[in-house]
């Protein structure tokens, strides 16, 4: 599938984000109080030492910069709340579904949203249709409910709401993490698809320890592209893997 083809799909995730900020409440049956995902990345940036928060090194600031790209989860957690309007579809042993719909200059979007539970987990899925149409994966979730990990996917096959494309191949991102009983946290971030050339696009793999020190790998065509790694006080050096070149530095906490 031809990568521009993502850039499309984003643009179409921007649109979805401003739809579902535009419903309004009806007197409709609402949902109850169901788990919303506890995931906070913002715990995790508050465990960074203000010696690599606060450095000018440019190396530094990258560091940071890939870090909160990686952890930027919010427009996930937005989607998987269910708006006021949304109505009852079923409820089955396994869980609630509900759905509601988007009326724009004669289209209809339908989004429906199921949530589940079992002893160990929490359990979020949503799907779009357009029109009549076929029902399209959107996002998939679940999180144990000690708040110790979970995952969330986005599929991008939703885009063949508006066309067939042959050589299409299931593209997704996936995000992980997990927390241990001491603060450590590991979180990632792969971007992948079926293709069987590469496991995956791009991949962020992150530790970020209770006491501030981490390590952070990315991955391109799953060859290790960039490792970082700092202390507990915020220094740090970094390596580039280009090819059979390799260039390498440090920096001080400021």
């Amino acid at each position: 599938m031809n990568k521009n083809y993502v850039l499309r799909s984003c643009a179409l995730f921007l649109f979805l984000l401003v739809l579902f900020a535009g419903c309004k409440k009806e007197e409709n049956e609402t949902p109850g109080n169901f788990a919303e995902l506890a995931f906070d990345g913002q715990k995790v940036l508050d465990q960074l030492p203000e010696g690599l928060l606060n450095s000018n090194d440019e190396m530094a600031q990258e560091c940071v910069d890939m870090i909160e790209q990686a952890l930027d989860m919010s427009t996930f957690q937005a989607n998987l709340i269910v708006p006021d309007n949304a109505m009852r579809s079923s409820k089955k042993a396994s869980g609630d579904t509900w759905y509601w719909t988007w009326n724009y200059m004669g289209e209809i979007w339908t989004f429906y949203w199921t949530y589940s539970e079992d002893a160990a987990k929490n359990y979020w899925t949503m799907q779009i249709q357009y029109g009549n149409g076929e029902k399209f994966d959107y996002i998939t979730a679940w999180e144990y409910k000690n708040g110790s990990g979970g995952e969330v996917v986005y599929s991008f096959n939703w885009v063949l709401i508006y066309e067939d494309v042959d050589d299409y191949e299931d593209l997704h991102w996936t995000y992980r993490w997990s927390v241990d009983a001491s603060g450590n946290y590991q979180f990632e971030w792969t971007y992948d698809s079926d293709d069987l050339e590469v496991n995956y696009y791009l991949k962020y793999n992150i530790v970020v320890n209770e006491d501030g020190s981490g390590t952070l790998d990315y991955y391109l065509n799953d060859s290790l592209f960039y490792h970082i790694e700092w202390d507990a006080a915020g220094n740090g050096s970094w390596i580039y893997y280009l090819g059979d070149f390799t260039q390498s530095g440090t920096w001080d906490a400021a």
